[in-house]
C-alpha cells in the first residue's frame, strides 16, 4: 500500500515540477520500506502502471507521530476520510460534524481513495 501512496506523491510532485521528501509514521519494517523505495527509484514500481519514483528525494524518514503535529494531522485526516467512506453513520449530528470537518480539509486533498483488499 505504501507503494501506491508513494506513486501518487511522486505523480503530484512531477505535475507541480517539485521534489518531495517522504516522512512517515514509524512502522516495524522501516528498513524494508527504505529498500523498496530505493528499488522503485532505480527500477520503477511493479504493476501495470510502473513508474520510477524520481521526484522523491533521499529516503523515507520515519518519525513517531506522538512527536510530530504534522503526522498527527495526517493521521486524523486519513481517519476522517476512511470513516466517512466506509462507515454508515447512524447519528445525524455526528455525520454533520464529520462533513463540516471534511469541508475544511477537502480543498487541500489531492487524491482520495480507500483501498479495500
Amino acid at each position: 500500500m505504501l507503494q501506491h501512496v508513494m506513486e501518487q506523491v511522486n505523480s503530484f510532485a512531477r505535475a507541480e515540477k517539485e521534489h518531495v521528501l517522504i516522512i512517515a509514521d514509524e512502522v516495524a519494517d522501516q528498513d524494508d520500506h527504505r529498500q523498496k523505495l530505493w528499488e522503485y527509484k532505480r527500477d520503477g514500481t511493479p504493476g501495470y502502471q510502473s513508474s520510477k519514483l524520481d521526484r522523491i528525494v533521499d529516503t523515507i524518514h520515519f518519525a513517531p507521530s506522538k512527536a510530530s503535529r504534522l503526522l498527527q494531522a495526517v493521521d486524523l485526516i486519513a481517519f476522517l476520510h476512511r470513516r466517512r467512506e466506509t462507515h454508515v453513520e447512524t447519528d445525524d449530528r455526528a455525520r454533520r460534524v464529520n462533513d463540516r470537518l471534511w469541508s475544511h480539509v477537502k480543498i487541500r486533498v489531492q487524491h482520495e481513495h480507500v483501498w479495500l483488499p
